[in-house]
């Protein structure tokens, strides 16, 4: 069995402040196989942070959390801006194009942004995985 860690945010995230070295660092300690780092609406130090993770001994997989009109979808796998404000169901399809997978994160908390309360079941479950913690 992995052990991944989906969403974390470096200190390019308002909810961040680590830089994307100390991430990796930690993830590494822990004994992680894998790291995402999701940063809101950005994707540079998660691209970074993927291209240096085989020096922490990690698989870096690039990806981003964006905030859909719907509240934010993580985007895993892709190695382009998916830009913020689009429709949940457009979110998911800018994600795809890319190859990746969505996951909505935090779905039922509203003051982190959860889709749940402003998108249908039938909407919510287009997405590939939901975060459970």
């Amino acid at each position: 069995m992995l052990s991944v860690e989906l969403h974390a945010h470096s200190a390019l995230s308002y909810d961040g402040r680590d830089p994307i070295e100390l991430l990796l660092e930690q993830a590494e300690a822990v004994g992680l196989d894998a790291l995402a780092v999701t940063d809101h609406d950005e994707i540079d130090a998660s691209l970074r942070a993927a291209d240096i993770a085989e020096e922490y001994g990690l698989v870096g997989i690039p990806g981003m959390e964006v905030t859909s009109a719907a509240g934010h979808v993580l985007a895993l796998g892709i190695d382009e801006l998916i830009p913020a404000g689009l429709s949940y169901d457009e979110t998911l399809s800018a994600i795809r194009d890319q190859g990746g997978i969505a996951v909505v994160p935090h779905p039922f908390q509203s003051s982190r942004h959860g889709v749940a309360p402003h998108i249908t079941r039938t909407q919510l479950a287009e997405a590939d995985a939901i975060e459970v913690y």
